[in-house]
């Protein structure tokens, strides 16, 4: 079935049939921001872009316990002090409006350097 689909793709670009991904003409397209987060209570994954140096990660995480945000881990690559570094944390579940809460404080850190992306943890 993919085969087919990859196949049936090359032949109408080859042809010059062109859709818009999802049916939806790019222009049409609208950014999600923070407020796209759920209301509802569910584990969150978060990655933000900081500035790589002494006192971010304990800002951040000062900033979740003010919130009763509890995380479950949190990851950060090193790079050279000064540098701009991604931190990805997963929280425990929370709720969407406080998390929004935390996310809206975070974002005003001199150290983070643009608008934290938020995905809702699925539970199965």
């Amino acid at each position: 079935a993919t085969a087919s689909a990859v196949a049936s793709d090359i032949i109408d670009i080859a042809r010059g049939h062109r859709m818009p991904t999802f049916a939806v003409p790019a222009t049409n397209l609208e950014p999600a921001g923070i407020n796209s987060v759920p209301l509802i209570s569910a584990a969150y994954y978060i990655r933000l872009m900081v500035v790589d140096k002494p006192g971010v990660i304990a800002d951040v995480a000062a900033t979740l316990r003010d919130h009763n945000v509890s995380m479950e881990s949190m990851l950060q690559r090193s790079r050279n002090p000064g540098d701009t570094v991604p931190v990805v944390i997963t929280t425990h579940e929370t709720d969407g409006t406080t998390l929004r809460k935390a996310m809206g404080k975070i974002e005003t850190l001199s150290s983070v350097v643009e608008t934290p992306r938020i995905i809702h943890i699925e539970s199965l």
